[in-house]
């Protein structure tokens, strides 16, 4: 039987060759933990598709997203920086009313009018697309008052929710559910309605890549507008 002898040249490479199997192992062994371990609860705001095993990473969203309440916009999640909502006027107009209560008390409203034109378009965008899909059967809710102006406030008002905002459109989603119509004439000018909008019922939701939470237009005279507080998305409970 021959004796192999390694020289020093064999040896040196025998050694890269265990090396650089080592590395592909161990990236491999790496990638597959990766993969394998994750959120997966698909109800999770970091749910991971590609994960197997659950690995306790998974978060959730609040039951409730304060879009706009008391003069302040909200964020998702209460993130104010990565989170935040930002209101898009498209037509018409859009200020803060104030109404002082007594001498440290402020209450503070949104208003949405016509100003010199016949027609109101605006929606609340979130500035990063955020996963909600647990809120795919709760609802849009808000407290609407007619304004106190001369002119009165439009006849009904339409909401709707979108998915995204097209790149190259101005100031028109481009996926946006269907529009469901409000009458006004039942609001007064003293206290606010609540509206409550399933949004089971809307079509065309990109519940998972959400940029735009809620819309609302309406046509009327010149100076005529709605006041709105506590805009909202509520979770439905007993939907997970």
């Amino acid at each position: 039987m021959g004796v192999f002898i390694f020289t020093p040249l064999d040896m040196k490479r025998f050694l890269k060759v265990l090396t650089l199997g080592m590395v592909v192992t161990l990236a491999s062994s790496c990638s597959k933990d990766t993969q394998e371990h994750g959120c997966t609860d698909h109800l999770a705001a970091n749910y991971n598709p590609t994960a197997i095993t659950e690995d306790g990473s998974c978060e959730y969203n609040q039951d409730t997203q304060m879009i706009w309440s008391d003069g302040v916009r909200g964020g998702w999640n209460g993130d104010l920086h990565e989170g935040a909502y930002r209101l898009e006027v498209c037509a018409g107009e859009e200020s803060v009313l104030e109404e002082i209560r007594d001498s440290s008390t402020v209450d503070k409203t949104l208003y949405l009018g016509t100003g010199g034109g016949t027609e109101h378009h605006s929606y609340f965008t979130l500035i990063n697309e955020h996963d909600a899909r647990d809120f795919a059967e709760g609802s849009l809710r808000m407290d609407v008052r007619v304004s106190d102006t001369d002119d009165g406030a439009p006849e009904f008002f339409n909401l709707f929710i979108s998915g995204k905002i097209h790149e190259n459109a101005e100031c028109e989603p481009y996926r946006r559910s269907e529009y469901v119509e409000i009458s006004t004439h039942s609001f007064n000018d003293s206290t606010f309605t609540p509206i409550v909008v399933p949004i089971r019922h809307f079509n065309k939701i990109m519940m998972e890549r959400v940029e735009v939470v809620c819309g609302i237009t309406f046509e009327g005279e010149r100076s005529t507008g709605i006041e709105l507080n506590n805009v909202r998305w509520v979770a439905n409970p007993y939907s997970n």
